[in-house]
């Protein structure tokens, strides 16, 4: 292992204040399911099916938004992006506590569409500028910082909304959000490749031309580890409040987000990737079969979830960096933004499977659908990397996106 390969990944010029305000909007954005949600029940005394209508449409908003706004960081930069967001933002946070049911439903698909860019930026600076031998540290880094994002976020949302108002919740996260974006906005990070064509631009990449390679191994790598992540925070709870020790849902959460943090950062000091993105993905949810065995003592849940929690932030590094390497000039937004939706699918799937398992049968099956779901998909990404690969050699073609996945 390498100690100092996080100290010169920080090293690169700008990365550690784009790390630092890339936090910030992290934590923002991670918030906005749980503000949104008590904002809908204690602000205007709906249920919770409402509420968790209006953010199922954010949702989608985030996962079509994802893309479109890929693609126009492609052309354009981060700066006019980050521009049109912030505006968008800061009229739905600021105007939100007093919209009608409907009207915040609509102003939710536009904030999802309009969402913070945040997660991206970082990943698709961090592809420009960082040398290929530290990428894979790079966003073991980035999978850190989201990591502690997700454990601060959603808490401090409850906190303030419990104990002072929703109205207050939703426009401190504006705020959040909008010194957030205006410090991305000022340091304005180069977010395209520096290969143009002739006539100045980034070259066209036709979209079946990179999707149809490497890369869709990646995305099911994706959206499985993010399927298992968001199905098992479900089981833990649903498990632990069958046996009667639902209180402690929160330490066995907390010690997850710790052993995801520590798995990280033991990723980022390897020399090399050990396995492929889809194998990384596959284990996660095959440990996560372990659970469901462990529900009746909390103690024996920590131990239980310690492979899983463990594995899930070296598989987001790992398809991250794998999915930057495989992106073509020209075209990096656009990719990074297909695998932030491949992310959002996994999160919007894993938590309701997980739940309807949890009341049609038992919390063991809630853990044993969402872990063979998840390395079901993770081994069927693997199935078709390693097709790719055997054409490539009966073909007598190279094909270094294969390789890359690894990273």
């Amino acid at each position: 292992m390498r100690t100092g390969t996080y100290r010169q990944v920080l090293a690169q010029p700008g990365i550690a204040l784009l790390m630092l305000l890339g936090f910030f909007s992290k934590i923002a954005v991670v918030a906005i399911p749980v503000v949104m949600n008590l904002a809908v029940v204690f602000g205007l005394h709906r249920g919770f099916g409402a509420a968790g209508l209006v953010i199922a449409v954010w949702t989608v908003g985030v996962a079509v938004g994802g893309p479109i706004q890929g693609r126009m960081m492609d052309r354009y930069g981060a700066r006019p992006v980050l521009a049109v967001c912030l505006v968008g933002q800061l009229l739905f946070w600021g105007l939100g506590p007093s919209m009608p049911y409907g009207l915040l439903m609509a102003g939710a698909v536009v904030s999802g569409l309009l969402n913070l860019p945040g997660f991206s930026i970082v990943r698709l600076r961090l592809a420009v500028a960082v040398p290929e031998e530290l990428r894979h540290t790079a966003f073991a880094l980035d999978a850190m910082t989201s990591n502690i994002s997700y454990m601060v976020g959603p808490a401090l949302g409850v906190t303030i909304a419990t104990s002072i108002s929703s109205t207050v919740s939703m426009r401190g996260l504006g705020l959040v959000v909008a010194i957030a974006g205006v410090g991305l906005w000022l340091l304005n990070p180069q977010v395209r490749d520096a290969t143009k064509t002739a006539n100045g631009k980034p070259p066209k990449v036709p979209v079946r031309d990179w999707l149809k390679g490497g890369l869709i191994p990646v995305l099911a790598a994706t959206t499985a580890t993010t399927l298992a992540t968001s199905g098992y925070e479900t089981a833990i709870v649903g498990g632990l409040r069958e046996s009667g020790q639902v209180g402690w849902s929160g330490l066995v959460l907390t010690v997850c987000g710790f052993c995801s943090l520590l798995g990280a950062l033991t990723y980022g000091m390897l020399k090399k990737p050990p396995i492929p993105a889809a194998g990384l993905a596959a284990l996660v949810g095959l440990t996560t079969l372990i659970g469901g065995f462990a529900t009746s003592d909390w103690r024996l849940l920590c131990l239980a979830m310690v492979l899983p929690a463990g594995l899930c932030s070296p598989s987001f590094a790992s398809t991250g960096a794998a999915a930057s390497a495989l992106a073509p000039a020209g075209s990096r937004g656009l990719v990074m933004g297909v695998y932030s939706a491949a992310m959002t699918l996994g999160n919007s799937v894993g938590a309701p499977l997980s739940g309807a398992v949890l009341d049609a049968r038992s919390p063991v099956w809630a853990f044993t659908v969402i872990g063979l779901a998840s390395a079901g998909l993770a081994l069927l990404g693997l199935a078709r990397s390693a097709y790719l690969a055997r054409s490539a050699v009966r073909d007598g073609e190279t094909v270094p996106a294969l390789a890359d996945t690894a990273a």
